[in-house]
């Protein structure tokens, strides 16, 4: 409960934040409609992929194990400044397997849920194009049960909370005559922090807990560039 209170006054001053750069838009004077594709979506819900998120689950053994999850949601523009992020993100997974000879065993399924919050701020647009900074944050849970008969099961869980900002364009596809259409991609900061725990790691002593947290700060695309493409591009559709 201290991480969903710590993640709602995080998401409470983004949104308060957000609100003192809309109200600073609205005194300044907004650009005539039709200037920029990105002009003509303000008061249209967009709806689409908003990237994939990772959350630390604790393994079998303890140790903490990424599992992702789609996050999909929707953008809406206030003005042509000022927008709102919203998205959800499931992930659920599970099956068994017969080795030779063997009976059937049932693998360690997970279930996964993320929330995501976002302040979109336009800075600059320009036909197909618009420049944005997105302060954001993300909350994401993940739970899991390994089956040990006949000692108690090993319950497995994790717990992830990022707050940061990325910088970067949406491009709308006005240029072949569909600006609904739009990619947006960013680099950015972000603070995180993820937590593990595992209730019987070993499998034989319902007593012993495993317990595992880290917290990083750094851009959004760590060591691999290819991020950019599966974890920072996004696509929506405005309507």
């Amino acid at each position: 409960m201290k991480q969903v209170a710590t993640f709602g006054a995080a998401l409470g001053a983004l949104l308060s934040a957000g609100a003192a750069f809309g109200q600073a838009a609205d005194n300044t004077p907004a650009p005539a409609p039709g200037n920029s594709d990105h002009v003509n979506m303000v008061g249209h819900l967009g709806v689409g992929y908003l990237g994939r998120r990772t959350v630390l689950i604790a393994g079998p053994g303890g140790d903490p194990t990424p599992v992702d999850a789609p996050v999909l949601g929707v953008r809406y523009w206030l003005n042509p400044m000022l927008g709102i992020d919203a998205g959800l993100g499931l992930s659920f997974t599970g099956g068994s397997v017969t080795p030779p000879g063997g009976d059937e065993v049932d693998k360690v399924g997970s279930t996964i849920f993320i929330l995501h919050g976002g302040v979109p701020l336009s800075l600059a647009s320009s036909q197909h194009f618009s420049f944005q900074i997105v302060p954001e944050i993300n909350l994401g849970m993940a739970s899991a049960t390994q089956e040990l008969d006949p000692v108690p099961d090993n319950e497995l869980s994790g717990f992830h909370l990022d707050i940061g900002a990325r910088a970067g364009a949406e491009v709308h596809f006005g240029f072949i005559d569909v600006p609904q259409l739009t990619l947006q991609a960013g680099v950015g900061l972000s603070y995180a922090y993820d937590s593990v725990s595992a209730s019987n790691p070993a499998g034989s002593d319902p007593a012993e807990e495993s317990k595992d947290s880290t917290t990083t700060f750094g851009t959004s695309l760590a060591n691999n560039p290819w991020d950019i493409f599966t974890g920072n591009i996004s696509a929506l559709y405005y309507f």
